[in-house]
């Protein structure tokens, strides 16, 4: 495994962090009974396969599961939680009650109480916003986790899925007024997938800020197992790629109508990886290396994992780069929150 820094920070990270939305019980889950969904003993066998490869760096939130997610990765974390370097996300609702969400003051308190009940520590080494929040000034969120670093329970703060005006204003803030500077974001980021490329990415590297990509392989588009005979064919097993679902993912990735490139983009992926000697997944993600970014690997199947540890030894030259970038043409962003 190889480590690098966290953004401008001094800590060091695997360059793979393991995703922790799929663990939990299915009944918790968005998506009902799906195949994605790790129960408590496949998500220790990811833990501890992941945890073997030298994979440091674990990503979950508060509403994964219900918190499921969170309770056990603390679980498998005892004895060894100071080796780790562990995420957790705030914002959405938690309960039927006005304060039961976003990211006043009070929710937040109530829930890096509760995160770090579950986690079974004292402690997050990254507390990240879920969602920017349009009812709560971004000053009373900052000035809170300030706080929280301060009182020992957060050591870095971060963010996801937001609009780079949004980030931006957070960190400018945050300078201007001394509050505490994200270190890191997380947004969906892949090959069929490239709208942070015109601002969020270039405004994370000129300020050393770290960028993860979540679903770095399209929810497994990439992965070649939908393409068939010149198609991207819906699939039965996967409910997030079902275009009946809404996911913004199915919107973007699977409807071929109104996105006919990705067709050709993904037929140009199982090629590469053909020429290569290596899996489709596997150039999808030196891709995302190659770019200097962090990919969330969000799996309930250990062969997933070890396959994407696999392609860190994968090297793309710059015409292979080129060859798969060349028929990508812009997208809608789908993945923010609206103001409600």
């Amino acid at each position: 495994m190889e480590y690098v820094h966290l953004g401008w920070s001094g800590l060091k990270v695997s360059k793979i962090v393991l995703g922790g939305m799929s663990f939990g019980e299915p009944s918790l889950q968005s998506h009902g009974t799906s195949s994605w969904v790790a129960t408590k003993e496949q998500a220790f066998k990811v833990l501890k396969r992941a945890w073997d490869l030298g994979i440091n760096f674990i990503d979950t939130a508060n509403v994964y599961s219900q918190g499921k997610s969170e309770e056990i990765i603390g679980e498998f974390l005892r004895g060894i939680r100071e080796d780790a370097v562990l995420a957790t996300k705030v914002f959405f609702p938690t309960g039927n009650g006005p304060n039961d969400r976003g990211l006043s003051r009070k929710h937040v308190m109530r829930q890096i109480s509760d995160s770090l009940r579950r986690l079974g520590t004292d402690y997050v080494d990254l507390y990240q916003i879920h969602r920017w929040d349009y009812e709560t000034p971004i000053e009373e969120t900052l000035s809170t986790l300030t706080d929280l670093v301060h009182q020992g329970k957060v050591r870095y703060i971060g963010a996801s899925s937001m609009w780079t005006w949004q980030f931006t204003k957070m960190y400018y803030i945050a300078e201007s007024k001394d509050y505490e500077k994200p270190v890191s974001t997380q947004t969906p980021y892949n090959l069929l997938y490239r709208e942070e490329e015109r601002e969020m990415i270039p405004f994370c590297k000129a300020h050393n800020i770290a960028y993860m990509a979540y679903s770095p392989t399209a929810v497994g588009v990439l992965s070649g197992r939908y393409y068939k005979d010149g198609k991207l064919i819906e699939p039965s097993d996967n409910p997030r790629l079902q275009l009946s679902t809404g996911f913004y993912a199915a919107r973007i990735y699977m409807d071929t109508g109104r996105f006919p490139e990705n067709i050709e983009i993904v037929r140009r992926v199982i090629e590469v990886a053909k020429n290569k000697g290596v899996t489709p997944t596997q150039v999808a993600l030196a891709w995302i290396f190659r770019k200097g970014i962090l990919p969330i690997i969000g799996t309930s199947k250990v062969e997933h994992l070890e396959e994407a540890v696999d392609a860190l030894t994968v090297n793309l030259t710059d015409d292979e780069v080129k060859y798969l970038e060349e028929p990508y043409k812009p997208k809608p962003i789908l993945h923010i929150t609206p103001p409600q």
